[in-house]
């Protein structure tokens, strides 16, 4: 059993919205300032593994990286210590694809 869900890009919206989550992404800060989800915030895998940063413990969170590997490992921990947590299947790479009117804009790539 995980500690966590897996979510497609195509339902990220959706899930974001119905459920409030807290989009995180958890790529370094200039891979983030290069683009990101829209109304993610940006904790960096390494300072969350460290404990470096407070998440809401009362807010589901929605972790992607740039291909889905590093945040489902995230996930799995976050999941352990008692989090709601989900991580997009396909992180960062998948959203684009699915996302285009979104990602349309080189700048938001």
């Amino acid at each position: 059993m995980r500690d966590f869900e897996l979510i497609y890009a195509s339902e990220l919206e959706k899930v974001q919205k119905e459920s409030d989550a807290l989009v995180v992404d958890i790529r370094q800060p200039m891979e983030y300032e290069r683009g990101h989800w829209p109304g993610a915030v940006n904790y960096p895998y390494t300072q969350i593994e460290r404990g470096g940063n407070r998440l809401p413990q009362n807010r589901k969170l929605i972790l992607y990286c740039d291909h889905g590997g590093g945040s489902m490992q995230l996930a799995q921990m976050l999941g352990r210590q008692g989090f709601h947590v989900a991580s997009v299947v396909g992180g960062y790479e998948a959203m684009k694809k699915f996302s285009k009117t979104y990602f349309k804009n080189p700048r938001n790539m």
